[in-house]
């Protein structure tokens, strides 16, 4: 308890007595005011606003005055919705909440533009100090995503900057498309039998079909390669 208590008063002084600004933008209202509530009562974070959706949170009057959004990770399409909330607001700085640390989700919502995560097993009273941590620029990961986000990077760099050569496609049907592209979010199966409107047994039957047109083993390879050649014509 004295350990946490010096961490925060040293915390406290580095950033000046201010306490973080932050909007929390969750889908679910009990949960949003739930947990804006007990952030309000650490004196690190000040909750200036509360969303739900990141859409709604651009439109805020003065969405320039906090700091950091508070993004819940298990939204559906989370991803590409922070891909389309940074088009149009480039300067947001998001942290994505509650997600899964898998090197196949770490990666999607690093490419999609999010600034830090905290995983959906930290403990409430480590949250506050993971969300200033990442604000200042250091995410703490397991040493199974790091060396997931090295390999990417290393697989990026052997294929050069160039990309005229990309392989196209191979052919898929257009639920084959649609389930990678959905991957590519970083949903899971049962997220993109949802969104599709059709069985888990069939999504699990159209992943393991991608799996073998485009000659990998994961799911984590299916949204690389699409990520890397989604957008070739076939």
């Amino acid at each position: 308890m004295e350990a946490n208590v010096a961490l925060d008063q040293a915390v406290a002084e580095s950033r000046g007595g201010q306490s973080l600004r932050i909007v929390v933008v969750w889908a679910v209202r009990f949960t949003r005011e739930s947990l804006a509530e007990i952030l309000e009562r650490d004196p690190l974070v000040s909750v200036v606003g509360q969303c739900a959706s990141l859409s709604e949170a651009i439109t805020l009057s003065s969405p320039t005055q906090a700091e950091v959004i508070l993004l819940d990770g298990r939204m559906p399409d989370g991803p590409s919705a922070v891909r389309r909330a940074l088009d149009i607001a480039p300067e947001l700085r998001i942290i994505a909440c509650s997600v899964r640390e898998t090197e196949e989700d770490i990666i999607a919502w690093a490419e999609a533009g999010v600034i830090g995560y905290i995983p959906r097993t930290a403990a409430l009273a480590d949250f506050v100090r993971l969300m200033i941590d990442i604000h200042n620029g250091e995410q703490i990961s397991s040493g199974r995503i790091v060396t997931g986000l090295l390999r990417r990077l290393a697989m990026s760099a052997r294929r050069g900057p160039n990309r005229g050569d990309a392989l196209p496609l191979p052919a898929l049907t257009k639920r084959e498309r649609e389930a990678a592209e959905l991957i590519r979010s970083g949903l899971s199966d049962k997220e993109i039998a949802r969104q599709l409107n059709i069985s888990l047994a069939t999504t699990k039957s159209h992943v393991h079909n991608l799996l073998g047109k485009l000659n990998v083993q994961r799911r984590s390879q299916v949204a690389e390669y699409m990520r890397e050649y989604g957008n070739h014509p076939a």
